[in-house]
């Protein structure tokens, strides 16, 4: 199989980098214009906070997430702010479950 010059990512797989090709191809320009793993990042807090009712395991795993997003070579600088702000919004839910409940 050939493939052709103008296929995305297609440096970076002839480079032998297949996880920078395989991140391209998802979250290049046409796809979703940068965002594929803030919206990755949403879907699985709402997943996690529906499925185990538990706002500290989400606010955890949610620090997890964007710690090792942030030290990663795919970071969007505009995306930074905004998984800060959910994780602001989650412990402050965790505050108020411990403090007022």
């Amino acid at each position: 199989m050939v493939i052709g010059p103008n296929v995305t990512g297609r440096s970076q797989l002839m480079d032998g980098n297949m996880i920078s090709a395989a991140f391209a191809m998802y979250d290049g320009t046409a796809a979703f214009a940068g965002w594929t793993v803030i919206i990755l990042f949403f879907v699985y807090q709402f997943m996690l906070l529906m499925k185990t009712r538990n706002l500290t395991l989400s606010w955890i795993t949610g620090v997890f997430f964007v710690s090792l997003y942030i030290t990663s070579s795919f970071v969007k600088t505009t995306a930074i702010p905004i998984l800060f702000i959910i994780l602001v919004f989650e412990l402050g839910g965790i505050l108020y479950f411990l403090i007022w409940k």
